[in-house]
């Protein structure tokens, strides 16, 4: 009878039935206690739902049982993480490891408690140890370097105290780790590396060159932090001076210097739309410092209530801090602000509105193709209501947040009038689940797609990124890394990350996808040159596929615009080459010519 009760808590567990799968372990453990597998799953089942505690002690009575079960160890590490209970954690990674050493992620794990202890010089053993196993596990690179960062020993020492020498036998590996730790912005770790690989290789060139371009790199970013910081010296008052230094910290991987320089850009001009800047928050959230903005901004609300910016950026701290119901009351706040100030301005009269149930149109991308200049100029469009931001990236990055979340940022229209609403989110263009999950949510949205010369949007991505301090490397460097992730890994999925210059170009990939849901009626695709080259005559094109009446802007000036120096013929070149295929095989897949050189 309690082996039944166990095979339902399987059976439940595989099914996803979780609440249920409980019950069925506590079951059969309360008909045999001594079985130790019950407990093991009982604990599996309570990690997936969270429940450290009651996790922790499951697992604690496995091991009890059955002392040489390493997976029973190395989860109950990963629930005593999650409590932060670190002392116990090490314990338990350790007493896996002595069962089981070839699992990286022990050491990793392992590697984080330590951390936390700031035991650093045992955190790089487990790192490195981690790294030998696996040198493609996720992050690894970023902590290692992190921990060797903290420590005042001199690093040739913390290996020989890790009895992890650096010899003629293993220097392939060493080598390899000080590529990777330059490549994830670990450039001072991998100084050290290379000078410890030069006193055992002395007259290896490559590891001479390879240091000689490290170090170039670094004095550059020693420059540009520097400049960065002479600016806000220069300008106290000015919230860009230190965004852009908090910018550039964040690259450099100073976490703590740079949330500091962003929340001074907050505190100066709170009213302005941060909610934009992504890597802000990215570092407010690792710092645990979204309980400071939320604060800051309802100061700031309570000052001001008719502001409209600050409840947008208090919507955004919310929505981090996993407080959706919140946020959503902001954005709706603020979005019946921006829809009332709009019709009071047309007519004095009483208005009454609903909620969007649906977008009735969506700009879907491409990246630097001109979606905020086309948007920008439909936006003006008298029957066209827009939501609180151009970009909420829900169906490519944020989709966990829920449709309630979405819809939250749409305007309420007016009953009984021809308005139509609609967002432009160029991320969801290349991502792979955006169209499935659009297309089952709003079926009959009608979608636009902007293409440009995959060679020219390359180069503009780059130098907007380098621009907002986004983009450390040069040109060639990013592409070159590029070219080489994804051949490692051809169906390499674009994420949030900068970069994917090359990636986002290869429009036929995404063009395919986005029809095998949407019906080719639904899809208007653009020419990014033409709308360069005469915005009015596309803007038509455009109002004629929402049926919407034709309207004329007094100019079309370009919403977004790029400077930059040319590049270099033969990287233009490459570029071209690169793109040929793809660009050939759009052109007989949509039965049209684009001309791209």
């Amino acid at each position: 009878m309690d082996n039944d009760y166990h095979n339902l808590g399987n059976s439940l567990q595989e099914s996803g039935k979780f609440n249920e799968a409980v019950a069925a372990y506590k079951q059969a453990v309360e008909l045999n206690p001594n079985f130790s597998w019950s407990h093991h799953g009982l604990g599996d089942v309570l990690l997936k739902l969270e429940q450290w505690e009651e996790a922790v002690c499951a697992y604690r009575k496995t091991v009890e049982l059955n002392p040489d079960f390493s997976w029973s160890y190395h989860n109950l590490g990963d629930a005593l993480l999650k409590l932060e209970r670190w002392e116990d954690a090490v314990t338990a990674y350790r007493c896996e490891i002595a069962l089981n050493s070839d699992f990286a992620w022990s050491f990793c794990n392992l590697g984080d408690a330590l951390t936390q202890l700031k035991y650093w010089d045992e955190a790089i053993a487990a790192y490195l140890k981690a790294v030998q196993i696996d040198g493609d596990l996720p992050g690894i690179y970023d902590k290692l370097g992190y921990a060797l960062r903290q420590t005042e020993s001199d690093l040739k020492s913390v290996l020989q105290k890790c009895q992890l020498q650096v010899t003629r036998e293993n220097q392939v590996f060493y080598l390899d780790l000080a590529r990777n730790l330059g490549k994830y912005d670990r450039p001072n770790s991998a100084i050290i590396l290379y000078n410890i690989l030069l006193t055992i290789v002395p007259d290896s060139a490559v590891v001479s060159a390879e240091l000689e371009q490290l170090l170039k790199q670094q004095k550059k970013c020693v420059s540009t932090l520097a400049s960065a910081r002479a600016t806000v010296a220069q300008k106290p008052d000015d919230c860009w001076s230190y965004y852009n230094l908090g910018a550039v910290l964040s690259h450099q991987k100073y976490g703590e210097e740079a949330q500091a320089a962003f929340l001074q850009a907050i505190a100066i001009n709170p009213d302005i739309p941060w909610w934009f800047y992504y890597n802000l928050w990215e570092v407010l959230v690792k710092q645990n410092k979204l309980d400071e903005v939320e604060n800051l901004y309802r100061g700031v609300i309570a000052a001001k209530p008719e502001a409209f910016w600050p409840y947008l950026n208090l919507g955004e701290a919310l929505t981090r801090q996993g407080k959706i119901t919140n946020a959503i009351d902001c954005y709706r706040t603020v979005s019946f602000k921006q829809t009332f100030a709009y019709l009071v301005a047309k007519k004095p009269e009483h208005w009454n509105l609903k909620s969007v149930k649906a977008p009735n149109f969506i700009i879907i991308g491409s990246q630097r193709c001109g979606t905020t200049s086309l948007y920008t100029y439909l936006a003006q469009h008298p029957q066209i209501l827009t939501p609180i931001k151009k970009e909420m990236d829900f169906f490519s990055w944020h989709f966990d947040r829920g449709i309630d979340w979405y819809l939250a940022h749409f305007p309420p229209m007016p009953v009984g009038e021809q308005f139509l609403t609609g967002e432009a989110s160029p991320s969801y263009f290349d991502c792979r689940e955006a169209p499935e999950r659009l297309y089952s949510a709003f079926p009959e949205v009608k979608l636009v797609v902007l293409l440009r010369n995959p060679v020219d949007r390359a180069i503009s991505q780059f130098y907007r990124l380098t621009e907002l301090n986004w983009e450390v490397r040069s040109f060639d460097r990013a592409i070159s890394d590029e070219i080489e992730r994804l051949n490692q890994n051809p169906a390499y999925i674009i994420g949030e990350e900068p970069g994917n210059y090359l990636a986002r170009g290869r429009y036929i990939e995404f063009i395919k996808n986005w029809l095998a849901f949407f019906p080719r009626e639904q899809l208007l695709v653009l020419k990014s040159e033409d709308l360069y080259a005469g915005a009015a005559a596309t803007v038509s094109q455009v109002l004629e596929f929402l049926d919407l009446p034709e309207y004329q802007l007094p100019e079309y000036q370009n919403a977004n615009p790029g400077s930059y120096q040319p590049i270099n013929e033969s990287v233009r070149d490459c570029l071209s080459d690169y793109f040929k295929p793809y660009n050939q095989e759009l052109e007989e897949y949509l039965g049209r010519k684009f001309d791209w050189e």
